[in-house]
């Protein structure tokens, strides 16, 4: 018997929500976490937050028994997201930060759900429409634009190139974690999806951080530089990521990952009176252009 359209209502609203939430606190990562890589190492920033939301995922993981996958394609599909998604992404993101601004990269970040429609469609063996290619070729010259774009007074000033490369660079290896985790988030289950993500993340991530923690003055890290890791840990990592993957399981990828392109423009939000950054001229222009392909992208996604 076929949901009718007033039952499917609430269902489609709680998914949505549920997105929205987690937009919600991914539109504070970058900011928290350009605070962080101000009080400690960068690579150390990013493998910090994701490793000790590891931590506790495992041990609620094994406490609570979520099932583990039963075959080697959810195998594959869960270390592929916990280790793109919850190790490579954070750092990249991370080391990223420490050499441009958290309006750059909110507004390279917008290309997300463009990636993760791409993927989503080779996982899937389709070819996207030519609209879709037009929205991926204007989204690209904004990206191109604002990772180009230097000097005259009109950007924000710690904005480097290599910066924007690295974040362009883990956008890419995010959007397959995206891509990952949704299609085993229905038949695993959001929670152990996520959890259990973390903590084969958390594998490479101890190593890593025994070899860079001498690169940070724990002493002389402050408490913004604590609280940013609190946020990164708990609601990016842990809270963000099950709602992300639960909407996406149940809601589709293209579909909700079209909401993705606000998450910037949330971002760039706070990262004024935050951070104190400057929304020029080229900043804003080169996000329009790049939201603008985005959205034309996710409307022939779906």
């Amino acid at each position: 018997m076929t949901a009718t359209p007033a039952a499917a209502s609430p269902r489609q609203a709680i998914i949505l929500l549920g997105a929205a939430a987690a937009l919600i606190l991914w539109s504070g990562t970058a900011i928290a976490n350009k605070i962080a890589v101000g009080h400690m190492d960068a690579m150390t920033a990013g493998i910090l937050r994701s490793m000790l939301a590891g931590l506790i995922a495992a041990a609620i993981a094994a406490t609570v028994r979520l099932p583990l996958p039963g075959n080697r394609a959810q195998w594959a599909l869960l270390v592929i997201s916990g280790i793109t998604s919850f190790a490579i992404w954070p750092t990249m993101l991370s080391l990223g930060l420490g050499r441009t601004s958290a309006s750059h990269a909110a507004l390279i970040m917008a290309m997300i759900p463009a990636f993760t429609g791409l993927i989503a469609a080779a996982f899937e063996r389709r070819r996207p429409p030519a609209a879709w290619w037009i929205g991926g070729v204007v989204a690209i010259v904004g990206t191109a634009a604002l990772v180009s774009y230097r000097g005259g007074g009109l950007d924000n000033g710690d904005a480097t190139l290599g910066g924007d490369l690295i974040i362009l660079s883990g956008v890419a290896i995010c959007a397959l974690g995206y891509v990952a985790g949704g299609r085993l988030s229905p038949v695993l289950g959001t929670w152990s999806t996520t959890f259990w993500g973390l903590a084969i993340a958390t594998g490479v991530l101890v190593p890593s951080f025994l070899w860079r923690a001498g690169e940070t003055d724990w002493a002389a890290v402050s408490a913004p530089g604590w609280a940013a890791i609190a946020y990164l840990t708990i609601g990016s990592s842990l809270v963000g990521y099950a709602l992300w993957f639960w909407s996406l399981g149940r809601g589709g990828i293209a579909r909700i990952g079209a909401l993705q392109f606000t998450q910037p423009v949330m971002t760039l939000v706070l990262a004024v009176p935050i951070l104190g950054e400057r929304l020029t001229l080229p900043l804003v222009l080169s996000g329009a252009v790049i939201l603008v392909g985005v959205a034309i992208t996710q409307r022939q996604g779906r």
